[in-house]
């Protein structure tokens, strides 16, 4: 037996941003940040084209691999807990309609090219014009100003450009992108924040709204930590290190080693290098497998802090490697754990969906799909509110699922209207 539908999205009068409308245009540079909008309980409205929707609903991977516009689980994650409505901006009954919207919304967010916003009613001026109080989000991969302005840029561009693509890999095969987007990622809550703050600032601002201009590029350049400082003060351009660490552009000890069942992350060689290394080599030294490293000579090299040279590094390292080889990830980091050392195990995404400590604090949610009267796990709270809590609300929508509830409830057009504009192609 199905269980009984639910409201799509679910309702969210707690959420800090309940009674706020959120209109949401964006391509990938924007669907996670209305999401997130959306979780905080604003009313989020994504605009799609009319028939087949927003082009993210064509991403693969599909459910059970059959491709549709109802299947994507990109277009799942990233549009889950908001309304759909059908709307085509190139027509001028469509603008009309579109802005009959805005003027009783709260934050815009576009993803247009610079300088094409305005056929589509999305420029700023026309924003302002029709609602003063509307908060305009822009996200566009360098910005709405300067020389690559106009340049087409996908998430890999962003990589690229932002730097984060060169703090990948290593330096004989090269730079790397993450194979997940982490350049849409950031620009996604780089815009989420931006609208958050305009949002303030319109309460300090006797009402006013304004335009937020988000890059892609800067974005990226925001998460780089002190990359870029580095080559500024010191001149080092630091690069991808692969399984080396990388401190301050200079390649140390290795950190990374294989396992019986995996990977764990464990700096400076496991810890046998540093002021610290005594409980590490203690360790090796119990198992029988220190290689000398427990001599007092070694000892004192060790946590000395001077540099070692190459051929006793490698030393160091073939040891950690032959040790680690041979036993299970999650045993070497408890064991690492209880000896004061800051191992990791390296989590592929089935270890993240089943890790202990994410079931700890109920951090997945299972999202009810009852037009397949199945249900999934979904990623859950990024943060957690005492007093206005996120709340996951539910599916993303089908395609203009809600047009009869947005145009006749919040515009006051008739059925008869609806179907007229559907003739028209308008919606």
């Amino acid at each position: 037996m199905n269980p009984a539908p639910q409201a799509v999205p679910l309702p969210h009068p707690r959420g800090p941003l309940a009674g706020y409308r959120v209109l949401d245009l964006a391509d990938e540079k924007g669907q996670l940040g209305a999401r997130l909008l959306a979780e905080l309980g604003a009313d989020v409205i994504k605009v799609e084209p009319p028939r087949d929707g927003d082009p993210t609903r064509q991403h693969a991977p599909f459910y059970r691999n059959e491709a549709g516009v109802e299947t994507s689980l990109y277009w799942w994650t990233m549009n889950a807990g908001k309304r759909s409505i059908t709307l085509q901006l190139r027509l001028e009954a469509g603008r009309e309609l579109f802005h009959r919207l805005v003027a009783l919304s709260d934050i815009i967010i576009e993803t247009t090219m610079p300088g094409e916003s305005a056929a589509f009613g999305l420029d700023y001026p026309t924003i302002e014009r029709v609602n003063p109080s509307a908060i305009l989000v822009s996200i566009t991969g360098f910005g709405q100003t300067g020389p690559y302005a106009r340049w087409q840029a996908t998430d890999i561009v962003g990589s690229a450009m932002g730097g984060h693509m060169h703090l990948n890999g290593d330096p004989e095969r090269g730079p790397v992108r993450t194979t997940v987007p982490q350049a849409y990622t950031q620009v996604n809550v780089q815009a989420a924040v931006g609208a958050l703050v305009a949002l303030y600032a319109r309460a300090v601002n006797n009402g006013i709204g304004q335009h937020v201009d988000v890059s892609m590029q800067e974005a990226m350049a925001n998460a780089m930590d002190h990359a870029q400082q580095t080559w500024d003060i010191r001149r080092v351009n630091t690069f991808g290190p692969g399984i080396y660490r990388n401190s301050s552009g200079v390649r140390t000890a290795r950190y990374l080693f294989e396992t019986a069942d995996g990977w764990v992350a464990a700096l400076q060689a496991g810890g046998l290098i540093g002021p610290n290394a005594h409980a590490i080599i203690d360790w090796l030294a119990e198992a029988g497998e220190a290689r000398g490293l427990d001599s007092p000579e070694w000892r004192a090299r060790l946590t000395s802090g001077q540099p070692l040279d190459a051929a006793d590094r490698e030393y160091v390292e073939e040891t950690m490697a032959a040790f680690c080889r041979t036993r299970r990830k999650e045993e070497l980091v408890a064991e690492a754990q209880r000896r004061g050392a800051g191992w990791a195990p390296v989590f592929g995404p089935r270890e993240i969906v089943e890790s202990r400590q994410l079931a700890a604090r109920d951090y997945w949610v299972r999202v009810q799909h009852e037009d397949l009267g199945e249900s999934f796990i979904y990623p859950g709270a990024p943060f957690r509110l005492s007093a206005t809590p996120w709340m996951q609300r539910g599916r993303a929508p089908h395609v203009g699922e809600h047009n009869e509830e947005v145009y006749c409830g919040l515009l006051g057009l008739t059925p008869q209207d609806l179907r007229r504009l559907r003739l028209r192609m308008v919606i």
